[in-house]
């Protein structure tokens, strides 16, 4: 897993300056990349990748993806481009699932903490 910054810097045409549309609306946020490599027995399972990320906002989005090659890699953009919100990427739990539900693998950053509700009223 890795964790980057993606700003107008972050565009092909900043560094071979080439015209390009996309400067003058730039993508700002950051992006999660997240790579892996089963062995056949587990693909075999037919896996799903769980993202729970926390963002700085106080917010948390689940985000799923259905693993359909046994080697490969799959980028998650996080936008931070609205003024007065701060959507960095806080934290972040990635979790494999089998087509049958059973927990496969976890990986943690290693500021993940279980995300403790206080004072939200929950509706039934």
């Amino acid at each position: 897993m890795q964790q980057e910054w993606v700003d107008a810097n972050f565009l092909a045409s900043s560094k071979v300056h080439t015209p390009d549309p996309r400067q003058q609306d730039p993508p700002v946020g950051q992006r999660l990349l997240i790579a892996w490599d089963f062995p056949k027995s587990i693909f075999e399972k037919t896996l799903t990748l769980a993202l729970t990320v926390r963002l700085w906002d106080n917010t948390q989005e689940v985000l799923t993806q259905p693993i359909e090659r046994k080697r490969d890699a799959k980028a998650f953009f996080f936008s931070n481009a609205t003024p007065g919100s701060d959507r960095r990427i806080l934290t972040y739990r990635v979790q494999i699932f089998a087509g049958d539900g059973e927990l496969v693998d976890t990986w943690e950053h290693h500021f993940w903490t279980e995300l403790i509700d206080i004072g939200r009223k929950e509706v039934n």
